[in-house]
């Protein structure tokens, strides 16, 4: 998918970024237009990570810019990038262990209205079924799949126009991941009238090639 000047939202020009000391990648460049769907594919430690959290203000940016929407990311807050409409599925630790599967969908709807925030919830557990029975359970007492619908479920709920998804089948089993790819691609990804934007990093094959309009592989940078 070619880009032009009118349908950029996403403007990524000389990134270097990691952890403090060595860049974990350095003079990254990136533009992404509406409706666009990157795969980021490679070996890990390679800095496929690191760049979902790059555009999310999670780690260090020793040089570059990355803008959004003619918003200028670097310096905001997490909070801050995620009111300009970006929402970040975590690989890890993307749940309150300590809260309800309810109370951290209420989280993760912060801002909005108290008639949105059930009228959310319902939408979510139309989708989840599962959701609605563990709105009571402690998140931390759910096995690594159900975080991860919890996760997904967390990440719907968001009015986002661009997603940053971080291995989102991982921990699933073969059935629950290709129900998830297709939840994605109903209403976010290609088959989708009016997709999302989406960054996702993944190394599962046939989900790169069902799902993704363009890879990226980051060991050949």
């Amino acid at each position: 998918m070619q880009t032009t000047d009118s349908n950029i939202i996403l403007d990524i020009q000389n990134l270097s970024c990691g952890y403090g000391g060595k860049p974990v990648f350095e003079d990254f460049n990136l533009q992404v237009g509406k409706g666009d769907c990157i795969a980021i594919t490679g070996p890990n430690g390679c800095g496929k990570s690191t760049l979902l959290k790059a555009i999310y203000q999670l780690c260090v940016i020793n040089s570059g810019t990355i803008s959004y929407n003619g918003h200028l990311l670097n310096g905001k807050n997490p909070e801050q990038v995620k009111k300009l409409g970006i929402a970040y599925f975590m690989q890890k630790n993307a749940i309150f262990a300590k809260l309800s599967v309810k109370e951290n969908l209420l989280l993760s709807l912060n801002g909005t209205s108290k008639t949105d925030k059930k009228q959310k919830i319902e939408e979510i557990i139309a989708v989840f079924p599962d959701i609605g029975k563990w709105q009571n359970k402690t998140a931390g007492l759910l096995s690594g799949g159900q975080r991860q619908q919890l996760s997904m479920a967390m990440l719907l709920s968001q009015d986002a126009n661009l997603w940053l998804l971080d291995e989102f089948s991982a921990g699933l089993d073969t059935e629950k991941s290709e129900d998830f790819l297709q939840l994605v691609l109903k209403h976010f990804g290609k088959t989708s009238d009016n997709p999302n934007t989406i960054i996702f990093v993944e190394h599962k094959n046939n989900i790169i090639n069902k799902l993704g309009k363009r890879i990226i592989n980051f060991n050949s940078l």
